[in-house]
């Protein structure tokens, strides 16, 4: 499996010459198996940076229809996917109101797909789902390729400290194993009581859901939006000495590759 990422910036889109080396545009990450099948997670503005790689014709997994998650969906026209799968039924309404006029003059074609109630097969991808603590609900991603064994967790928007003991246990046993855990790390500690229910983690947040499941990898997302790139290198390596795996602080047109 190989995993593109096009985006890690969270809340909206940013520039400046001191974001360049991680970027400043938002959530966007594909996933393409060893058959070559395409499972794209999110559309925010960074999925314009996997253009160059997206098939029309795929599959679009949202997390959730915040702006931040759904704003690069006008880049996607040429390689519009076939599928949309939201977190619920009732996302499309939401969706079509921010795209059709006079917002924007061009209407959704593709069809919907609610999230089934088990997982979903795209050619050598399996992809499951777990409910996650954010305002308005959000999704988990995992990702898994059977014919190599690899694995990759996608948890872009969570606020790690709102789940009880019981959910925390819960997610840890559905990211277990994980090759790669993408996690929300919009957050210092100390930042994190005055955005208390946010919806969003700390590092250390994702240092200890990495250590809980397993992950080899931690890629930490979601970067907040004012955050440059010496304060996120800083903030890595507070969190490489917290986790046990490898801590990579994630950035725009990253890639890894799991289990050649």
């Amino acid at each position: 499996m190989k995993v593109f990422l096009g985006g890690a910036r969270g809340s909206f889109p940013v520039t400046g010459a001191d974001k360049l080396r991680y970027g400043g545009d938002t959530f966007a990450l594909l996933a393409e198996s060893r058959d070559g099948a395409q499972a794209l997670i999110d559309a925010g503005s960074g999925v314009r940076n996997l253009k160059d790689r997206l098939r029309p014709g795929g599959t679009l997994f949202f997390t959730h229809v915040h702006l931040d998650h759904l704003i690069g969906l006008p880049a996607l026209v040429d390689v519009w996917p076939k599928q949309l799968v939201f977190p619920s039924g009732d996302l499309r309404p939401a969706l079509e109101r921010v795209f059709s006029p006079p917002v924007w003059p061009v209407k959704l074609p593709a069809a919907e797909y609610p999230v089934p109630p088990g997982p979903l097969d795209v050619g050598g991808l399996r992809i499951g789902w777990h409910a996650l603590a954010h305002p308005d609900g959000c999704l988990a991603y995992r990702l898994d390729e059977p014919a190599t064994g690899a694995c990759a967790v996608v948890a872009t928007d969570v606020e790690w400290a709102a789940m009880t003991p019981r959910a925390q246990d819960a997610f840890a046993a559905f990211a277990r194993g994980a090759d790669l855990l993408a996690f929300d790390a919009q957050y210092r500690p100390d930042e994190y009581a005055a955005h208390r229910g946010w919806g969003h983690s700390t590092w250390a947040d994702a240092a200890e859901a990495a250590r809980r499941c397993g992950a080899a990898k931690l890629w930490l997302i979601h970067h907040a939006p004012g955050r440059t790139d010496a304060e996120i290198d800083a903030l890595a390596a507070e969190a490489a000495v917290a986790c046990k795996g490898a801590v990579v602080p994630a950035g725009e047109r990253m890639t890894e590759t799991l289990h050649e």
